[in-house]
């Protein structure tokens, strides 16, 4: 899909609370499928775009940093599996555990109790 600039315009969307989002308005959708799907594709893009200056940023430095596109472009497929398996267990799964632990204690300290 390719995104619609409707140029630098911008809105003020507001919420609960007497808060107020101010936002720019990249595209404009027929349908809430459409926008949705842009959303995620300029998330993704701006990610990615952050991503390289910071690998840029490690390089000026001397630095040796890869993207895990890079890192896992030339791999075989065994090779491939073996590494996203340790991304897992070393960086992702321990993310997760924490996340997990910080709701828990956030649930207790609020005295959220969870219906089964």
């Amino acid at each position: 899909m390719v995104l619609a600039p409707v140029g630098y315009k911008y809105t003020v969307i507001p919420k609960d609370n007497d808060k107020y989002l101010a936002v720019m308005i990249i595209s404009e959708h027929d349908n809430y499928s459409d926008a949705l799907k842009a959303a995620l594709d300029a998330m993704r893009k701006e990610a990615d775009e952050i991503m390289n200056r910071e690998i840029e940023t490690l390089r000026k430095h001397g630095i040796k940093v890869a993207s895990v596109k890079e890192a896992i472009k030339d791999m075989t497929p065994e090779q491939r599996k073996r590494f996203l398996e340790e991304r897992k267990s070393k960086l992702i799964n321990p993310l997760l555990d924490l996340n997990i632990e910080m709701l828990k204690q956030e649930r207790k300290k609020l005295g959220i109790k969870r219906e089964e």
